[in-house]
């Protein structure tokens, strides 16, 4: 197992008169290869939980494990080195004067000649798909797009087994979401790089996890495939989640036309494709 958490908890400002328990007995494992999402209302846990991941926070109780090595409290190199990190708004995290030297900071422990260090750079460049013509650059002169994808190349650019996004795409429009969620997606697919997405959107949850993990005031409420999650929309909605939008829509078509057969479990625009070519195809009524 890549990574496994057991009985994890912690505790913001403990002792004080602001005591909150953010995590409580959380125990979960993912698998190498795993795209996977996690979801919940403001202040549930998830960013909390993610934290722990490469040392950014120790658990007040509790176990994280890499490759079944015990990671917590000691061997925080390691586990910074096995777990990436990728924060909401990364570009506010860049600060060299140039694409390269930005890409290239996390390397300047690793004792690398200039031309292995250059192609690290240019491999983590490539699996982000930036343009080589942009290494030279300042990166004030890049998009925001552009700039989060230096942001992420300054991540994996280290090897990480895991890559760890806390709401990558916030503040960009749809083909902006789209362009960086993707990249993510082969990241995962063409690199071996297993993804943990924090993400406030069930519609990106449903279209690129294979894994989803529901966060509730601290504890795991569900977890498993995105189609065995997104059917408990009553709990989901409960919680103050929501499922994702096609998912309502084909929800509210079946009562509207029952007589249709109308396949409710639509969970992304290929389930809704197959599901009206398969009415289209007679196969409803």
């Amino acid at each position: 197992m890549l990574l496994r958490v057991e009985n994890l908890s912690y505790t913001y400002m403990k002792g004080t008169p602001f005591e909150k328990k953010a995590l409580d007995d959380v125990s979960l494992e993912i698998e190498k290869g795993d795209f996977v999402g996690i979801i919940g209302h403001t202040g549930c846990g998830k960013s909390t939980l993610v934290q722990h991941f490469n040392g950014l926070l120790k658990p007040d109780s509790g176990n994280i494990y890499i490759n079944d090595q015990c990671v917590n409290n000691s061997n925080i190199k390691v586990l910074r080195k096995s777990v990436g990190f990728v924060f909401q708004y990364p570009e506010h995290q860049l600060f060299e004067a140039t694409v390269y030297k930005d890409i290239a900071f996390g390397l300047k422990g690793e004792k690398l000649t200039k031309a292995e260090e250059r192609q690290r750079v240019i491999k983590a460049a490539t699996a982000v798909g930036l343009d080589l013509s942009l290494l030279d650059n300042s990166i004030y002169d890049l998009s925001g797009g552009q700039k989060r994808r230096v942001a992420v190349a300054g991540v994996i650019v280290m090897n990480p087994d895991i890559l760890v996004l806390d709401e990558p795409a916030a503040g960009l429009d749809p083909i902006g979401r789209d362009e960086i969620l993707n990249f993510i997606k082969n990241l995962r697919d063409e690199y071996g790089i297993t993804i943990i997405l924090v993400s406030h959107s069930m519609d990106d949850v449903a279209k690129y996890t294979n894994k989803v993990i529901v966060m509730n005031d601290g504890k795991i409420e569900m977890i498993g495939a995105p189609g065995k999650v997104f059917t408990n929309a009553a709990r989901l909605r409960e919680i103050g989640l929501d499922v994702p939008q096609i998912t309502t829509l084909f929800a509210k078509l079946s009562e509207k036309f029952p007589e249709y057969n109308i396949n409710r479990e639509v969970f992304t625009l290929e389930d809704a494709k197959a599901a009206l070519l398969k009415l289209i195809g007679g196969e409803g009524k």
